[in-house]
């Protein structure tokens, strides 16, 4: 590695920090920013500092209804749900989508996540001989393959509604962009 990408990757980190602490004291409760100061925290490798994070940004909402305009857009919910699940923090994971599917049960990637989480933590429960959130490995398991089948059937119903109405590829595409952007 040169020496000059080595002080531009230190130069951005800082730049980064510089930004997020700015963020951070302009709104002390963005949940956002503290997703982001999170996952930086995570890229050095100091995951004790973003768990404690990232459970303190999502107390800020977990709690909020469903239509509470305050609750994050579906995408940050699915980062910080990627986030828990990267720190092996299944159960707030599994929470945080939970309220995903209740809004849209038809949002791929939270029945891939689910999926991918209750195979987590059926891995989890097989290698402690114990029950998670009072399932046991083989339920948890059995979960899993049920969500990654759903994904899969979600996934090929979109396609084949885009294949079916070619017209309505734009209007569909501009509707998820708008919605990523602006839902709950």
């Amino acid at each position: 590695m040169s020496i000059e990408k080595i002080s531009f990757e230190s130069e951005a980190e800082k730049t980064c920090e510089d930004l997020l602490d700015l963020a951070l004291r302009t709104d002390p409760d963005n949940s956002e920013a503290l997703q982001s100061l999170a996952s930086v925290r995570m890229s050095q490798q100091r995951p004790d500092e973003a768990k404690q994070i990232l459970e303190q940004a999502w107390t800020k909402w977990k709690d909020l209804h469903l239509d509470d305009p305050a609750l994050p857009p579906i995408s940050n919910r699915l980062t910080f749900v990627r986030l828990f699940l990267e720190l092996e923090l299944y159960t707030p994971a599994f929470l945080v989508l939970q309220g995903i599917m209740a809004t849209d049960d038809q949002e791929v990637e939270a029945w891939y996540l689910e999926g991918w989480c209750l195979f987590l933590m059926s891995e989890r429960a097989k290698e402690t001989g114990d029950k998670l959130d009072d399932m046991s490995w083989d339920e948890l398991a059995k979960d899993s393959r049920g969500c990654l089948e759903t994904c899969q059937v979600v996934s090929l119903s979109f396609l084949l509604l885009l294949l079916l109405q070619p017209n309505h590829c734009d209007i569909v595409t501009r509707q998820s962009r708008s919605s990523r952007q602006t839902s709950p």
